[in-house]
């Protein structure tokens, strides 16, 4: 890989076959062949300018909580928005949040300002940019897409700031995935409530999610969306495959959604335990199982993402 990519310029601090496993809560994926952590939003720029020039793909990478990065790795330009977009400001009952401001950090913020809204974060282990690409939540409903005002972008080498109004939120999905666009920050929406109160419920819901989630092993959170009318961690215990494993990687037997492995596994390991599940499922319910978990690598996408 190294052989046949240009050399970047000093100036944008970018470094080469940087392995990805170390930022990916998977722990799992090989080299980008550029990887950096630009000091603010004029380097980024400058650093996605050079990807456009050479024709290099620009991948900007977050909590890493919802990601399975091919072995092989990825030839791309990968940043981590960490220093350019990693601040947050309260304005009243607004918050504007950098892209890489984690969730439960913000949903402690707020709580500590007696704001609600963001209580069903805490257990979200993603940053704002990775929620508002997949309008992340939990299981009673609760998203990030309800909560925003306004989203700014990097567009077609500028940037640009889109109103809610301009962006579709769907279950686990929104118009910003996949369009092109670089979530840089966001402007959220909350409501007035008693600090105590909000950190009751934030640890309630802590309190649910170490009970039920394999938190102490290596995952991506919640691997398959939920179908409509049901959920995939149902079928997939229905379908006898907790337990079920492939290498390293196994299902969970806490959580049925949840693909885990004990620090050897791959992502080749992972896909094709990811296919193996959706092949039961379908054969037990009828129901084809879509990833919530992107996958990150060159040329055609496993069985499980096609």
């Amino acid at each position: 890989m190294t052989s046949v990519l240009p050399p970047p310029p000093a100036d944008l601090g970018l470094e080469r076959e940087v392995p990805l496993a170390r930022h990916t809560y998977m722990r799992i994926g090989g080299p980008a062949a550029y990887l950096g952590v630009p000091e603010d939003l004029a380097q980024f720029e400058r650093i996605a300018g050079w990807a456009r020039e050479t024709g290099l793909r620009l991948r900007v990478i977050g909590g890493g909580s919802n990601v399975c990065v091919s072995d092989e790795g990825v030839r791309d330009v990968v940043v981590s928005l960490r220093r350019a977009c990693g601040t947050f400001a309260f304005d009243g009952t607004e918050i504007t949040a950098g892209a890489a401001v984690m969730l439960p950090a913000l949903a402690r913020a707020a709580a500590e300002r007696d704001l609600g809204g963001l209580e069903f974060a805490i257990g979200i282990p993603g940053s704002i940019g990775g929620a508002l690409q997949t309008n992340a939540g939990i299981g009673d409903g609760r998203c990030i897409g309800d909560l925003v005002r306004a989203v700014d972008v990097w567009r077609d080498g500028a940037r640009a700031t889109l109103p809610a109004s301009a962006i579709t939120f769907e279950y686990r999905h929104t118009s910003l995935r996949g369009s092109g666009d670089l979530v840089l920050g966001a402007t959220l929406a909350l409501v007035p409530r008693p600090r105590v109160e909000c950190e009751a419920e934030m640890r309630r819901l802590l309190e649910t999610r170490k009970r039920t989630q394999p938190t102490a092993e290596p995952n991506a959170g919640s691997v398959f969306r939920n179908p409509p009318g049901d959920s995939a961690g149902r079928l997939i215990d229905a379908a006898g495959c907790k337990g079920l494993a492939e290498g390293h990687a196994r299902v969970s037997t806490l959580h049925a959604n949840f693909i885990v492995h004990d620090g050897q596994g791959t992502a080749t390991e992972i896909a094709a335990l990811m296919a193996a599940v959706q092949h039961r499922v379908l054969a037990a319910s009828g129901v084809r199982l879509r990833p919530e978990v992107e996958w990150w690598g060159d040329g055609d996408a496993p069985e499980a993402w096609q």
